[in-house]
Parts: structure tokens; sequence; C-alpha cells
């Protein structure tokens, strides 16, 4: 139910309540009203009779008294009139058909007793009747006594009457109140609130630019439809400014992100011109010497045009790995044993770390599943493993933790691949360049500053990522998150690893 329905039903009901208890006061007050005029209409009768027949007896008019009160029963308000003797009998009545409650009334004798007048109501034949008896006195002693009675009914018809024209009148009053109210209602309340309710929806929804209908006058929903109108206004103000300072930011976004690409193809640019620039350099040189010597011994020649292979092998090598990096990889992902994977890779490396004397060493804990492409894994860790063997020229320690379930990203658990060595670490000001293309620490013609770009962008792909930092004791740390999986039998996890290494042993028997 709405407010205003609320408001129109129990302002109605309240209105109601009042007006029913006024009519109810109102009427009892006619009722007493109408009961005390009719007491004093049989006082006044009974008045005027007392003093008539006083005046008939003492002029010796007796017979005038039976007229008299024959002339008052006749009338229509009048039950009966009776005349009593001084021995309380019956001498004068004047309908015959009165009942006898009235002929023999016990009040009587205290009347003839006291001269004292008595008043009552009794209930004859189902109907209330007043009753006043008094006294004739005519001075030479008590004649007698007469009773005149009247009806309550006429009194009942008469408080009846009042009733009902009560209740229509209350009905028609509350009826044009609530009639009125309802009008009031909904011009000052209920269509205000319905023009506000829209307005609050229509700003909810976003149309800031929605204005409510001020309704005439001073009232309070004149001066709030006005205040929702200013902050609406206000809105829309701020909603533009907002949305010109988002597009401002943007277009600076634009811009820093185009200048960031124009420096990044800059860097790119400069660094294969530089490791490009060193081959074609040469190979310029032994061409030029060819030309210059056509005449040259063969052991020259071939000399020569080895040297030119070789760089345009170094040449197709940089390209290659641009490639790389630029196409979308199709992995083919798998459950991987992390750990006995790690020691199958450092196989491959070991003859490299014995020759830089580099001592490796392996922790990891109990069965750790990933999710990965075998092959790219491998390229992984061999370019992060290597790197760090460069970084320890004159030896020291290689070493690779795993660990399980130290992250979660996104509902998933990630495991981590640390790769530690004790060699000089990374520059605090190569840390946030460490994976571009072609930044690269190591002296002309050792890398190509690709290795680490190309891993990074492997282990994204895998929905992991990679970190690198140095260590508080020296050297620096490399971190690899990858996505976990859950643990496959021994049997089928130890599988893959045997095929991988029977295809490495024929390779190697191959070489």
């Amino acid at each position: 139910m709405s407010t205003s329905k609320r408001l129109i039903l129990v302002l109605t009901v309240m209105v109601g309540v009042v007006m029913a208890a006024a009519s109810v006061f109102s009427l009892r007050q006619r009722e007493a009203a109408l009961q005390t005029a009719m007491r004093n209409e049989v006082r006044a009768h009974a008045l005027t009779l007392q003093i008539a027949l006083e005046d008939n007896y003492a002029a010796g008019r007796a017979t005038d008294a039976q007229q008299l009160i024959n002339r008052l029963g006749q009338h229509s308000t009048i039950y009966g009139v009776i005349l009593f003797d001084e021995q309380g009998r019956v001498a004068m009545i004047s309908d015959h058909l009165i009942a006898d409650e009235i002929r023999n009334p016990p009040e009587l004798g205290h009347v003839l007793s006291t001269g004292e007048e008595v008043e009552f109501v009794r209930i004859i034949n189902g109907r209330g009747v007043f009753s006043v008896i008094k006294p004739i006195d005519v001075g030479a002693g008590w004649r007698g006594a007469f009773e005149i009675a009247q009806p309550l009914s006429f009194v009942e018809a008469d408080i009846a009457r009042a009733r009902l024209d009560s209740i229509i009148t209350t009905t028609l009053l509350l009826s044009v109140i609530f009639l009125v109210v309802l009008v009031v209602m909904r011009r000052s309340l209920s269509h205000p609130i319905k023009e506000l309710l829209g307005g609050a929806a229509a700003v909810g929804r976003g149309d800031l630019d929605y204005r409510v209908i001020v309704p005439k006058g001073g009232s309070e929903f004149t001066q709030l439809a006005r205040e929702f109108n200013r902050m609406a206004e206000r809105l829309s103000q701020q909603r533009h400014q907002a949305v010109r300072r988002v597009e401002e930011k943007l277009e600076l976004e634009r811009e820093l992100r185009h200048g960031e690409r124009l420096a990044s193809v800059g860097r790119l640019a400069a660094g294969v011109a530089h490791e490009m620039g060193a081959p074609l350099n040469v190979i310029d040189a032994r061409a030029e010497q060819l030309l210059a010597h056509p005449n040259s011994s063969v052991e020259t020649r071939q000399r020569n045009l080895n040297i030119i292979r070789a760089q345009v092998e170094r040449i197709t090598r940089i390209v290659r790995q641009l490639l790389d990096l630029a196409r979308p990889y199709n992995l083919q992902c798998e459950p991987v044993d992390l750990s006995r994977f790690v020691a199958n890779m450092i196989e491959q490396i070991e003859a490299d770390a014995t020759r830089a004397g580099v001592e490796l060493e392996v922790v990891s804990a109990d069965k750790v599943m990933v999710d990965a492409d075998r092959n790219f894994l491998r390229q992984v860790l061999l370019n992060v493993c290597l790197n760090g063997l460069q970084a320890m020229p004159s030896g020291g320690r290689l070493r690779i933790e795993c660990a399980g379930d130290v992250a979660h990203r996104d509902g998933r658990s990630f495991v981590a691949l640390r790769i530690k060595d004790t060699g000089k670490g990374i520059a605090p000001e190569n840390l946030d360049h460490i994976f571009d293309p072609f930044h690269t620490t190591k002296e002309p013609g050792q890398g190509t500053g690709l290795g680490l770009t190309v891993s990074h962008r492997i282990i994204k792909e895998h929905g992991g990522w990679i970190e690198a930092a140095n260590n508080a004791e020296g050297g620096a740390i490399f971190t690899i998150y990858l996505p976990k999986t859950e643990s496959l039998p021994v049997e089928l996890a130890r599988r893959p690893e045997e095929e991988s290494v029977k295809q490495n042993e024929s390779a190697n028997t191959g070489r």
C-alpha cells in the first residue's frame, strides 16, 4: 500500500472516530434534552391540571373535573389521567382501557399521606410510561390526588429519528471528508511523490537530464522538487566534467602508449640494428676481401665463405627469435611432475655447469604437478639456467627450488619454481627492463637479449607469470609461477619423463 493511501486511510479512520464520538455525545445530549422536555411537559400538564381541579373543587364545580380530565386525555401525547379520592379510590378516569398498573399505583398512598408529589417510570405492556402523581388541596383538607402519565415511546421515536439523522449526517460528512482528503492527497502528496519517484528512478538509470515537474505553491514538495532538479543538474555537470576528465586521461594514456610503443619500436630497431650490424659488417668485410682478391688461395676463400655463412646463421637465428616472440604459441598442455621434469632438464646443463665450475642443487617438495607444455617449459628453464651459469664465470652455485601451492589468483592455485644463482645479481636500473626485447648486459656476441623476453611470453601463455629480483645474500633469483593441477598416478607421471630421457639419449648417441 502506498504512503498516500495509508495516510488517507489513517486520516479517514481518525476523522470517523472523532465524528462518531462527537455524534454519540451529541445524541446523548439530545436524548437527555428530549427526555427533560417530555418530563417538563408532563409536569406542566400536571401543574395546570392541579390548579384547574383545585379551582373547580373550590368553586363547587366538581362535575367540570371529568370534562377537564377527558379533554386532557384526548391529547395524543397523554397516556391517561386518573383522579383519586381521599381514600385512594378511582373517582374519575380519562380512558377506561387504562392498564391496572395506572389504576392502582403503589406510590398513591405516599402522596395521600404526605402531600408530596411523586414522579416515576413504569413498564406497561412492554412500553415505558412516565407518571406524575400530585395531591389536590382545596383548603379544607385533602380531597385526593391525580396521576397523569405519558408514554416514553414518543421520546424514543424522537430519539430514533435523532439517531438516524446523526448516522446519516455522520456518513455524509465522512464521505465528503474522505473525498476532500482523497483529492487533496492526490494533488498535494500522491502526484508529487510519484513525480519524485519517477525522477529518482530516471537518475538511478543514469538519465541525469531528467527533471521533475515542480508543483505550484511553496509547500515542502515544491522545495523538494526544486532541490531534486538542482541535484540532478549538479550531477549532470559533474558527469560531464568526469567524462571530460576521463577523455583527457584516455587521450593522455593513448599518447603515453603511443610514445611507449614508439620507444619500444625504437629500442627494438636499435637492438636489431645492433645485433645485425656486427654480422653484416663481418659479411661486408669478407665479401670485400673476396672481391678485392679474386685470385686468392682456395683456403682463404673457403675461410671467408665459412665466416659469411656463420654470420648469416647468426642473423637467421635473430630473425627466428623475433618471429617466435611475435607469433601465437600453440601450447599442448598436460600434467607435468615438475620435480621430475627439473631433474631431467638438469642433465642437459651438467656439462656446461661443470666447465663453469658451478654446483647444481635441486630442492623439491613432494610431487608437484603443473599444467604445461613440456617443450616450451624446457625452453624457459634452459634460458633462465644458462643465464645463471653465464652470470657466474668464476664458479658458484645454481639452486633450483620447486614449491607447491604458494600463490592464488582468479580462483586457481599456483606453484613456484625458483632459480637462484650466486653471481653479481641484476643492477637496480635493469630490473624493470630485464624482460624487454634486446635488453642484455652480456658482452657483444654472447647473447641477443631475447631469451628472457621469449621466456616471459611463454610463461604468460601458460597462465602464469615470472618475476626477477636480487637475493639478499647476493646473486639473482627468478621465480616462475605455473598453474597447479591434480597429481597423477606415479606410472602415468613417470612415462612421459622416461620417453623424454630416451629421446635425449638417442639424440646424444646420434650426435
